[in-house]
C-alpha cells in the first residue's frame, strides 16, 4: 500500500471537532487528510468527510477496527465535485462550524446511488419522539446517532449520550433567537447553508417522499441541462428527516405545489394579453401603461416584466377582438333561425361631443335555448365636419358622410355577419329610428326578401325612449312637483334625528339611489318615493298641506310605473318579448285611473300623457301581442281579453288584425318547408320522367302536396292555438318549454325562438336613466374607429 493507514490517531486523546485547536493536536501521516475532515467519537476517529462533496465515510469496519484509507483514496479518483470546485479554505479549517458551499453544484453533489445518502424518518426511530429535532439533524455512523446538526446555526453537537445539552443549545443559539451568524461579531464569513427547514427542504420536497429520494423525478426537474449548463442555479442537498410534523395530505400538498413553483417560468406574452383584458374589462385609457406609477408597480410584482406601450395594447386588443369575432361568427353562422338587432347612439365622456356612435347588437336564442345579446358592430354615427380639435387631437379627422350613418353601418354589419337571410327586427333608439338612412334599410332589405312579412315587424320603437319623451310632455307639473320634494327634505335635514331617520327610510326602501347624470324625472321619482315611505313611517307627523299632497301622491304613482317599465324591460338581464305586453299594459292602466284626478294640473298633465301613449300603442299593439300569443301561459285569449277594454267596441279589428298577422307569419316559415317539398318532389319526377311520365304532367299532383303540406301545418298552429294554457308558476320559463315542446310543434317553436328574442330597448337600465345615455371613455374617442370598434365589442363579449 502506498499509503499509510492512520493506526496512530486510533489512540489519540481527542476531542470533539467543535474543540477546534484539540483536533489538530497530533499530526496525522498521511496526506489524505488533506481532502477530508475527521470526525471524532470517544476520541476516535469515526468518519471522513470530503472537504468537496461533504460526502461522510466510515473509516471503522464492523469489528470496531480502523479499515484504513484506501478508500478515502478511491473516493478522491472518482469526486465529481473535486473536478471543478477545490476546497474552501474555511472548509479545511476543522475548528469552524460545519459548512456547505453554495456554489456546489446540485448534479455534483446528488450521489451516484441511493446507497450513499444515509437518509431516515423520525419514524424509523423512537429517538426522535423528542421535541429537540425539529431543531437537528441527526447524523448516523455505523446506523446509530453520532451526532446532531443544528439546523440554525450549523453547528455540529455530540448527540450519543443524552440530549439535555441539545436543549441547552437551542435556548442559546443566535441564529434560533432571530440573529443571523453573519451579523455576529466575531464571525469572520458569512454562513451559505440557508434555513433548512425552509429552502432546502421546500427545494427537495418533490424529491423526498416518506424520507426517501426519488432521483428520477428530480433529476428530470433540476438535472436535464448538460454538465455546462447549470440553470437553475445549483444548491445543496442534504439528506434531510421526514416532515413528522406535518401529515401525508400536507406533505404532497407542498410538494406539489413546491414543483409547480420550480416548473413555473415567467411568460411576458401571457402578461400582456391578461393586462389586455383588464383595460379592455375595466375600461381604462390604453395609455395607463405609459404611467410611471403603473410602470413601478408592475416592476416590484416582477422585475422581469416589461411594461408594455399603448401602442403594444392597442395591437393586443386589436387581435384579441379578431380571435373572439371569429369565434361569435362561427357561433351564428352554426344557426338555423334569425336574429334582431337593435341601434343605440353613444357619445364620448365630457362635453359636447364632436362625434357620435352607432353600436349595433344582436339579439338571438342560441342552442341551448339561451337569449343573447351581443355587440357585433360599432360605428360613426354622425361627426362634425368642421372640428379643428378633432384634427388635430385625435388620431383620425371626421368621417365622411359615405363611411357613416345608420344606413353604412347596419348595411356593413349585415354583410359583414352575413345576416341577409337571417335578419329579423331592427328596435332603434329615435336618433336612428327617425333617420332617412333607416328607411332606406328597411326598403332594401324588404325589395330582398330578407324580413318577414313585408318589414311589418322591422323598425320598432326604443320604448325607453317612447317612455321619456311622454315623461317629459308637461315637464312643469313634475318641477313643481320636485320643488315640494325639496322643501321637505330639508326640513327632514335640519337636525340630526330627522336626518338620521331619513336615512333609515332610504335604506329600507330598497331602491337604488339615482346618480349624479340620472334623468331629472328618475330624481323627482327617488324623493317621491322617500317621501312616501316616510309618511308610512311616521304617520302621525304633518309633512304637506293637503293641496300639495293631491299631486305628491298621484305623481308618484305615475313616475313609479314608468320608472318600473324601463327596470324590467332594459335590466341587466335579458327578457323575453313576451314580457313587454303587460309592463306597458301597467303604464296605460295607471295613466288612466289618474285622468280622474281632483287636482286640475296634474288631470291636464295626464291627458296629454295618455295621448302620446295611446299613439304608441296604435303603432305597438300588433308587435306586442305576438309574443304574448306565443306564451303558452296566456295565448290569443288573453290579447282578446286586453284589447276589448283598450279599446271598447272596436277591439274585435284589432284582435282580427293580430290573429291575421300570426298567421300570415307562421305561413312565411311554413314556406321554407314547401320550398323544400316542391324541390324533393321535382327531383323524384325527373327521376321517372324515363318511366312515361313528364314533369308537366305532374304540376298538379306537387300542387296537391303543398296544399296538403300547407293544411298539416296550419293544424300545428291550430292546435297550439285551441290546447289548454299552461298553469301560471313564479318559475315558469317559456323558453325551456319551447326547447321541451319543439318536437309537438316543430315549425311553431322556431316562430317563437325568433319572437321571442325580439328586444324592446336598444340600451340598458343605467343608459337609460341617465341623462348622458351610452358613453365610452373620452381618451378611447381619440383612437381610430376600428380600435374604438374591437375595445367596445371585446369588453361586451367578456362580460
Amino acid at each position: 500500500m502506498d499509503h499509510l493507514d492512520e493506526h496512530d490517531s486510533d489512540e489519540m486523546k481527542a476531542v470533539p471537532v467543535s474543540d477546534g485547536p484539540a483536533a489538530r493536536l497530533r499530526k496525522k501521516r498521511s496526506k489524505i487528510w488533506d481532502e477530508y475532515r475527521p470526525i471524532f467519537v470517544d476520541g476516535a476517529i469515526q468518519s471522513a468527510e470530503c472537504l468537496y462533496c461533504h460526502i461522510h465515510m466510515s473509516c471503522r469496519g464492523a469489528d470496531g477496527q480502523s479499515n484504513g484509507t484506501s478508500h478515502l483514496w478511491r473516493h478522491q479518483k472518482i469526486c465529481r465535485a473535486k473536478d471543478g470546485f477545490g476546497p474552501s479554505p474555511l472548509q479545511q479549517d476543522a475548528d469552524l462550524p460545519y459548512v456547505v458551499n453554495e456554489v456546489d453544484p446540485v448534479d455534483q453533489i446528488l450521489p451516484d446511488s441511493l446507497d450513499d445518502i444515509n437518509l431516515v424518518t423520525h419514524s424509523e426511530n423512537s429517538k426522535f419522539r423528542s421535541k429537540v429535532w425539529k431543531d437537528f439533524i441527526p447524523f448516523y455512523v455505523g446506523g446509530r446517532v453520532q451526532g446532531a446538526d443544528c439546523v440554525h446555526c450549523h453547528k455540529r453537537l455530540s448527540a450519543d449520550k443524552g440530549r439535555s445539552h441539545l436543549n441547552r443549545h437551542t435556548q442559546t443559539c443566535p441564529a434560533r433567537n432571530g440573529n443571523s451568524m453573519s451579523h455576529q461579531k466575531g464571525v469572520l464569513f458569512q454562513s451559505s447553508v440557508p434555513n433548512f427547514k425552509s429552502r432546502l427542504q421546500d427545494e427537495l420536497s418533490p424529491a423526498l417522499t416518506n424520507g426517501k429520494v426519488q432521483i428520477a423525478e428530480y433529476a428530470n426537474k433540476f438535472l436535464k441541462g448538460s454538465s455546462g449548463d447549470r440553470s437553475p442555479a445549483g444548491h445543496h442537498i442534504l439528506a434531510l428527516p421526514a416532515m413528522d410534523e406535518m401529515n401525508s395530505t400536507e406533505q404532497n400538498m407542498t410538494s406539489a405545489q413546491t414543483a409547480a413553483g420550480i416548473s413555473r417560468k415567467f411568460d411576458q406574452e401571457a402578461s400582456y394579453q391578461e393586462l389586455t383584458k383588464m383595460i379592455i374589462s375595466l375600461g381604462y385609457p390604453l395609455s395607463i401603461v405609459e404611467h410611471e406609477e403603473v410602470r413601478r408597480f408592475a416592476k416590484s410584482l416582477n422585475p422581469t416584466f416589461n411594461m408594455a406601450s399603448s401602442i403594444d395594447i392597442e395591437e393586443y386588443s386589436t387581435l384579441l377582438f379578431q380571435k373572439e369575432k371569429t369565434d361569435l361568427k362561427e357561433k351564428i353562422a352554426l344557426l338555423s333561425h334569425r336574429i334582431s338587432l337593435s341601434a343605440s347612439v353613444w357619445a364620448p365622456q365630457g362635453a359636447e361631443a364632436s362625434v357620435k356612435y352607432l353600436c349595433l347588437a344582436a339579439h338571438f336564442i342560441d342552442s341551448e335555448w339561451k337569449l343573447q345579446r351581443k355587440i357585433i358592430k360599432f360605428g360613426v354615427f354622425w361627426s362634425s365636419p368642421s372640428s379643428l380639435e378633432r384634427m388635430i387631437h385625435f388620431k383620425e379627422a371626421c368621417v365622411g358622410d359615405s363611411d357613416s350613418g345608420p344606413f353604412y353601418v347596419i348595411q356593413e354589419a349585415i354583410r359583414d355577419w352575413n345576416l341577409d337571410q337571417k335578419h329579423f327586427s331592427l328596435t332603434s333608439v329615435s336618433a336612428v329610428r327617425n333617420n332617412e338612412d333607416t328607411s332606406k334599410v328597411m326598403e332594401m332589405l324588404t325589395q330582398g326578401k330578407c324580413i318577414p312579412i313585408r318589414g311589418e315587424l322591422y323598425n320598432v320603437a326604443c320604448v325607453d325612449d317612447v317612455l321619456n319623451s311622454i315623461v317629459s310632455k308637461r315637464q312643469l307639473v313634475l318641477h313643481h312637483v320636485g320643488n315640494i320634494l325639496e322643501k321637505f327634505i330639508q326640513a327632514q335635514m335640519s337636525s340630526s334625528l330627522t336626518r338620521q331617520q331619513l336615512l333609515e327610510v332610504v335604506a329600507h326602501m330598497g331602491l337604488k339611489c339615482p346618480q349624479e347624470d340620472a334623468k331629472w324625472w328618475h330624481k323627482i321619482y327617488f324623493r317621491l318615493e322617500v317621501f312616501v315611505h316616510w309618511k308610512k313611517a311616521y304617520p302621525s307627523e304633518e309633512l304637506l298641506s293637503a293641496e300639495d299632497t293631491k299631486i305628491v301622491e298621484p305623481a308618484c304613482r305615475i313616475l313609479r310605473a314608468f320608472y318600473r317599465a324601463v327596470e324590467v324591460i332594459s335590466g341587466p338581464v335579458c327578457s323575453t318579448a313576451n314580457i313587454y305586453f303587460n309592463e306597458l299594459w301597467k303604464v296605460r292602466t295607471t295613466l288612466q285611473e289618474e285622468a280622474s284626478s281632483d287636482h286640475t294640473e296634474l288631470a291636464n298633465m295626464v291627458w296629454v300623457m295618455q295621448e302620446a301613449f295611446n299613439e304608441y300603442w296604435q303603432n305597438s299593439y300588433v308587435w306586442l301581442s305576438i309574443p304574448v300569443v306565443l306564451d303558452p301561459r296566456f295565448k290569443i285569449t288573453f290579447i282578446e281579453f286586453r284589447l276589448k277594454r283598450a279599446f271598447g267596441t272596436d277591439a274585435e279589428k284589432y284582435v282580427s288584425t293580430v290573429r291575421d298577422t300570426i298567421r300570415e307569419l307562421f305561413h312565411e316559415y311554413c314556406g321554407s318547408l314547401e320550398k323544400s317539398g316542391v324541390d324533393t318532389s321535382t327531383c323524384e319526377a325527373r327521376d321517372v320522367e324515363f318511366d312515361g311520365f313528364d314533369s308537366d304532367s305532374l304540376e298538379d299532383w306537387d300542387e296537391h302536396l303543398n296544399a296538403q303540406t300547407r293544411s298539416q301545418l296550419l293544424t300545428e298552429l291550430d292546435n297550439y292555438l285551441e290546447d289548454g294554457l299552461v298553469p301560471r308558476k313564479d318559475d315558469f320559463d317559456i323558453l325551456n318549454w319551447w326547447m321541451s315542446n319543439s318536437t309537438k310543434y316543430p315549425t311553431l317553436s322556431i316562430m317563437a325562438r325568433d319572437v321571442l328574442a325580439m328586444p324592446a330597448s336598444a340600451v340598458n337600465c343605467e343608459a337609460a336613466l341617465s341623462s348622458e345615455g351610452n358613453t365610452i371613455h373620452k381618451q378611447w374617442s381619440t383612437l381610430s374607429i376600428k380600435t374604438i370598434e374591437a375595445l367596445v365589442c371585446t369588453r361586451d363579449w367578456m362580460k
